[in-house]
């Protein structure tokens, strides 16, 4: 017996776990759908943390002060920052199932897990973490994703009640890529309620906690993720781009760099001068945009709800055609309304070329083609959604 034990692979033990857990956790989650529902529970869940558009979502839903047992699930709730009257709860712990069987209401910005089943009188809200998206997603991009993934997709579809959504563009986009055909609201995106607001007291407080004085502007460096370990794609001069923002827009300046949730703890591996800022493990990227001058991504829809403040908003792709073809895009990448570099000195130029008014008109008739609407009252009208159904 012990013999053919030690024959059995560390794979297959691993994938015995995986199957034992999941099978465990799927009949709890059956169990207590045996338990009444609580008609005063609403739960989020966002894996990555508090934040995301569920974060700005339940901190408008607090402010009403109604009695409501608010939770919010994720991975790590241990290093989460929210209102003390929201219970944290960690995926896929016992007391997790037992709150997602039992809610009322759910508020989601990513999929559900497999083995969650809606019972008749939940309902669903789908806020999604993407929103306006350069890139092919979903079953827009079915080939890229495999089948195990799109029948995942296709199972939360059925389930969700309301999407919500901030375009015409958006709302065709849900249709089509989420095989999704019930009810869709363009109320807008809650996350960009802060980067359309004024609040100074939040822009503060972040450089603040940045170490950074008041009187230096920010460059905010937020690259996409790639298929890969490897953080190279990412380096820079960062001093020569520093220098470069110096002599357009005059006043001191510095570097400020969020890499993906997925490579965030590979960080270190890039060579960072003194004024640059290694922020890829701060809580909330929303606030890292609210708090900056100007914006350099590649593919990330963070170009777009950035280009909403009327800051301006660079690309730096160099690795293009490939991305290009790996992913596929919604639109022709060379026809968005930003300047578009593939090398550095590329990207310098652009930064020395930069014409306000002309990029501000480019966007204005960018977001009017595909029927964008944000005014920085999305929180409200969700929360005004789940309010109706409670």
């Amino acid at each position: 017996m012990r013999e053919g034990l030690k024959k059995l692979s560390p794979k297959f033990l691993i994938e015995c776990y995986k199957g034992l857990r999941y099978f465990t956790i799927t009949m709890l989650f059956y169990i207590f759908r045996l338990i009444p529902i609580k008609k005063n529970r609403i739960v989020f869940m966002n894996v990555w943390g508090f934040g995301d558009n569920g974060k700005y979502v339940l901190e408008e839903l607090v402010s009403r002060k109604k009695p409501y047992e608010i939770i919010f699930i994720c991975n790590q709730p241990e290093h989460q920052e929210a209102p003390k009257s929201v219970i944290l709860l960690k995926t896929n712990t016992i007391a997790a199932i037992k709150a997602l069987a039992t809610a009322k209401v759910w508020v989601e910005s990513n999929q559900k897990e497999a083995y969650v089943r809606k019972r008749k009188k939940q309902f669903y809200i789908q806020l999604w973490h993407g929103g306006l998206a350069l890139k092919k997603i979903e079953g827009d991009c079915a080939e890229y994703l495999g089948d195990k993934y799109i029948k995942r997709a296709k199972k939360d579809s059925r389930m969700t009640d309301l999407y919500i959504s901030n375009s015409r563009f958006c709302t065709d986009m849900y249709r089509r890529a989420f095989f999704y055909e019930g009810a869709i609201k363009e109320l807008g995106t809650p996350r960009m309620d802060l980067l359309l607001s004024v609040d100074e007291d939040k822009k503060h407080s972040t450089k603040a906690e940045l170490h950074i004085p008041e009187d230096k502007k920010i460059a905010l460096y937020a690259p996409t993720y790639r298929d890969t370990d490897d953080v190279s794609v990412y380096q820079m001069d960062y001093e020569s781009l520093r220098q470069g923002f110096m002599r357009k827009f005059g006043g001191e300046w510095c570097i400020v760099i969020r890499l993906h949730p997925l490579v965030h703890n590979q960080s270190h591996e890039l060579k960072l001068s003194e004024n640059v800022i290694d922020a890829s493990s701060y809580r909330d990227m929303y606030e890292l945009m609210q708090a900056s001058d100007v914006l350099i991504t590649d593919y990330s829809n963070t170009m777009f709800e950035f280009a909403m403040t009327q800051k301006p908003v660079f690309l730096y792709a160099k690795d293009l055609i490939t991305y290009q073809d790996e992913r596929g895009f919604n639109f022709n990448y060379m026809s968005l309304p930003f300047a578009i570099a593939t090398q550095e000195d590329q990207l310098e130029a652009d930064i020395a070329a930069y014409d306000e008014n002309v990029e501000n008109s480019r966007v204005s008739g960018f977001f009017d083609s595909i029927g964008m609407k944000e005014d920085g009252m999305a929180s409200k009208r969700v929360v005004d959604e789940i309010e109706k159904v409670m």
